[in-house]
């Protein structure tokens, strides 16, 4: 598994330079998109918001059965993210063996499902990267919940579901999480400190290996 290598990517992207994402495209033999699209949504009858439904509905979004498509390009998940932000999904990065080709391709489970998830035909995706911030007013069960929320929609995908998994959290040094770090992820966590600001890259070989059954503040 390339993880130890990918985490040292991440490590030097985020001690060495403002724009991480930059940096790791710059200086990293994997490929790394921002802003990778990860849902869409399958059925018009999910969509509850009126200004939302006029933009879909401006650009044929829904077919004559009320479905979306199952390929979009890149413009076109750019037009979402700007115009229907509550009709997509999208995640802080995503690392990649080679560069895409192609548009994004997207695949409901069941004919009715709220989400149509991206997939992974070539075997393309290395690891998924999440990205949190917190301030001095979030407690370590709001730490905790937002970590969990995260990894529990990823889980939802099957692509992503497979591959490496990585949280870059940036939060005041006093917020100690190291007890949440060390109940996910074990020992495989390390730290940037900048100024008043610690960051924490935190990471698991595979997605589905994280255990959610137990929680370290109890709910």
């Amino acid at each position: 598994m390339n993880m130890k290598k990918i985490i040292s990517d991440i490590h030097n992207g985020i001690q060495n330079s403002r724009k991480t994402i930059e940096f790791l495209q710059n200086n990293s033999k994997w490929t790394w998109i921002g802003d990778y699209p990860v849902s869409v949504v399958n059925e018009v009858t999910r969509v509850k918001d009126e200004a939302t439904l006029k933009q879909l509905e401006a650009i044929n979004f829904f077919d004559e059965n009320g479905f979306s498509k199952h390929s979009y390009t890149k413009d076109e998940t750019k037009h979402l993210k700007k115009n229907a932000p509550t009709a997509i999904k999208t995640a802080y990065l995503l690392c990649l063996k080679k560069q895409r080709s192609g548009d994004f391709n997207f695949l409901e489970k069941f004919p009715h499902d709220r989400w149509k998830k991206v997939t992974d035909e070539e075997d393309n995706f290395e690891a998924l990267v999440e990205f949190s911030k917190f301030t001095t007013d979030d407690d370590s069960k709001t730490i905790e919940t937002a970590l969990r929320d995260i990894m529990r929609s990823s889980k939802e995908i099957p692509s992503l579901k497979r591959i490496g998994f990585v949280w870059i959290v940036t939060l005041p040094k006093t917020t100690n999480i190291v007890d949440i770090l060390e109940h996910y992820f074990g020992d495989n966590h390390i730290f940037v400190e900048a100024g008043r600001k610690i960051t924490y890259i935190a990471w698991s070989d595979t997605l589905a290996n994280i255990n959610m059954r137990y929680f370290v503040n109890t709910p």
